[in-house]
């Protein structure tokens, strides 16, 4: 039961929980809860399983995950699976070993702080109010009674107060602070020139014999891309899917086997109120049952049961509505809560009943009646539901026999036949894929395999999406090919020039910068008709200087106390700037500065606090009994 809850109850972990309850719940599902001896174990965690079904699980959902991420760039065969597996496995038994460790630690959260958790989550509100009906649903999707929710819920809360212990348990001292404001808001008094590359580069003109000499050595840079052109056939659902015709007796059937489980679905709905006697926290199980049967007693006297429950009942939710839960369904609340309710007539009141949540009084308000539609109502959905299942089986069969003949057929004309298909041709592409089919990885590594590309054969039945499928065949092979010298020759030129140009800005730059140590600084630059800038205090983010020199001027050592440190760099456009470093200045520790840095702060205190918890994750393992099997298929 959702006992003790408030509606209007807050929690500072519900934003953080809701965003990751799905995703745990398709992880672990009732597996964790109801273990299966039929079910092979992949891991063992301090004697804890981890099964086969929770690892298959828990790959499906992250394969999900990145089809959302990723949408249609998404390949499986990008993914290694044994990687893929194995990492898979090991936040499992991540998750395994903190749950352990925080049971041993004592970490526990009571259960009127999971009922508060639940009435403030949003997803089961309506009119922002908690609604039973509607968390009963949303949790019956997930698979899972309201108990087992609960134990997710808590394990989720224990896993985030475990990583949050560690991020809040890391600071960043003051000192730490001064030294990193001084180093982040450090200034620099700094001095260059610049020697142009464009004039040195147009003064270079390559010979003819250097540009041949060149061009020998980088043939490789100078081939034509190897590419190819294929021949395919493709065979879709949705072609298939127009050749199916549904017949009406299948159509009549379908819509009895829908009719008859509606039934039996709709028969099991009824109105329930419930006086709840709650053990643990509140009572043994002997002081519940006497409860029970003296307030059972009461009701036999004649007193009116919603009243009753708004005074006895310890589910807070339900009492303030006279006891009433709204429609249930069976199977929700437990098997003695569905036998109890099932012996009931309309307006009986049962006997206390010993469930999963205490002890209990039941009375049936109302057995909903079914509302069943018509055939007419759902011939559609029938139809497009026959077709679909027809297409699933047909579409597999069919991408077998095609398959099976274009492996054994000596081109695509014979599969193109035989299924009434048309043998397209791509546009030419490379080992890195091109445009229309070409451009699924899977097409263009069939095209390229050894088979394909040099044996002529037919590929593989490639899957082009879960829609469609794929034979193809090379129609074209341009392999790669010298390109004419001449037609390179520009570009080719236009390197050498570059080459060139920095090869003897580098060595002018070394007599430049033994120059300026030996001499005036201002006047080698006159010498060289170049102009000596300064600039005092510089910061990492000063503007108007070219990035690379402000880069360069923050890596270079500190100088002494009377000399300068002289080093060069690279600018985007080729030129040369020769710097010189004369003072460095300690960026001051404000209030101000502080403020300014919290952010960053935050950031490094976060950071260490993961580090730290990285490393408590590996004590963990290195002290547990972690086994897997390996073997597992």
């Amino acid at each position: 039961m959702l006992q003790s809850m408030r509606d209007k109850a807050k929690s500072w972990v519900t934003v953080v929980v809701v965003a990751i309850i799905a995703f745990m719940m398709a992880i672990t599902g009732l597996e964790t809860l109801a273990p299966n001896p039929n079910n092979p174990t992949v891991a063992s965690v301090n004697g804890q399983d981890i099964t086969r079904a929770q690892l298959a699980q828990a790959l499906e959902q992250q394969r999900r995950m990145l089809i959302q991420q990723m949408g249609d760039q998404f390949d499986p065969s990008m993914i290694d699976e044994g990687i893929f597996k194995n990492a898979v496995l090991q936040s499992l038994i991540d998750r395994s070993l903190q749950l352990q460790d925080a049971e041993k630690q004592g970490m526990d959260i009571g259960q009127d702080a999971l009922d508060r958790m639940i009435v403030s989550m949003p997803e089961f509100q309506q009119d922002g109010r908690f609604d039973q009906a509607r968390f009963q649903m949303l949790v019956r999707n997930f698979g899972m009674t309201p108990l087992q929710f609960k134990q997710m819920l808590k394990e989720e809360n224990l896993l985030i107060q475990l990583r949050s212990g560690f991020s809040a348990s890391e600071f960043v001292t003051d000192a730490e602070m001064q030294k990193l404001s001084a180093l982040e808001n450090q200034t620099r008094d700094i001095a260059w020139l610049t020697l142009p590359a464009a004039p040195v580069r147009d003064a270079v003109v390559p010979s003819e014999e250097e540009i041949k000499a060149y061009y020998e050595n980088n043939k490789e840079n100078y081939m034509t891309p190897e590419e190819v052109v294929v021949n395919y056939i493709e065979l879709s659902r949705a072609d298939l899917a127009k050749s199916v015709a549904i017949d009406g007796d299948d159509i009549a059937v379908e819509y009895q086997q829908r009719i008859d489980s509606l039934k039996e679905d709709k028969g099991e709905r009824q109105q329930v109120a419930s006086i709840l006697i709650a053990t643990g926290e509140k009572r043994t199980p002997a002081e519940a049952e006497k409860r029970a049967k003296d307030i059972r007693r009461q009701l036999e006297q004649g007193k009116d049961f919603a009243a009753i429950a708004k005074k006895y009942s310890d589910d807070a939710v339900t009492a303030s509505k006279g006891g009433d839960m709204g429609i249930v369904e069976s199977g929700f609340f437990g098997d003695a809560f569905d036998d109890a309710v099932a012996e009931l007539k309309v307006g009986d009141v049962s006997q206390p009943v010993e469930t999963d949540y205490g002890m209990q009084i039941l009375k049936l308000i109302a057995r909903e009646e079914a509302k069943l539609p018509t055939l007419e109502q759902l011939r559609d959905d029938i139809v497009d539901s026959l077709k679909t299942r027809a297409v699933e089986d047909l579409f597999l069969d069919k991408s077998r026999q095609l398959a099976d003949i274009s492996f054994e057929a000596a081109d695509l004309v014979q599969p193109a036949e035989q299924f009434g298909l048309e043998i397209k041709s791509s546009e030419a592409f490379g080992r890195d894929g091109g445009l229309g089919i070409a451009s699924n990885p899977k097409v263009v590594k069939a095209a390229f395999s050894d088979d394909v590309l040099n044996l002529g054969a037919n590929s593989e039945i490639i899957e082009l999406s879960p829609e469609s499928v794929a034979v193809i065949r090379v129609k074209e092979h341009h392999k790669p090919e010298l390109i004419a010298l001449d037609d390179v020759k520009g570009g080719i030129t236009t390197a050498l020039k570059k080459q060139t140009a920095y090869e003897q800005l580098q060595e002018k730059t070394g007599k430049l910068i033994a120059a300026i140590k030996s001499g005036d600084a201002e006047k080698v630059a006159k010498d060289e008709n170049l102009q000596w800038q300064e600039s005092k205090g510089v910061s990492r983010g000063q503007t108007g200087i070219p990035r690379q020199l402000l880069n360069k001027a923050f890596k270079m050592p500190h100088p002494g106390s009377d000399s300068v440190v002289l080093d060069s760099a690279e600018l985007p456009n080729g030129d040369m700037a020769i710097i010189s470093l004369s003072r460095v200045y300690a960026g001051a520790y404000t209030s101000e500065e502080r403020e300014k840095m919290k952010g960053l702060l935050q950031y490094i205190a976060g950071s260490n606090g993961r580090n730290t918890y990285g490393e408590y994750l590996q004590s963990l393992k290195n002290s547990g009994d972690v086994q897997i099997k390996t073997n597992d298929e």
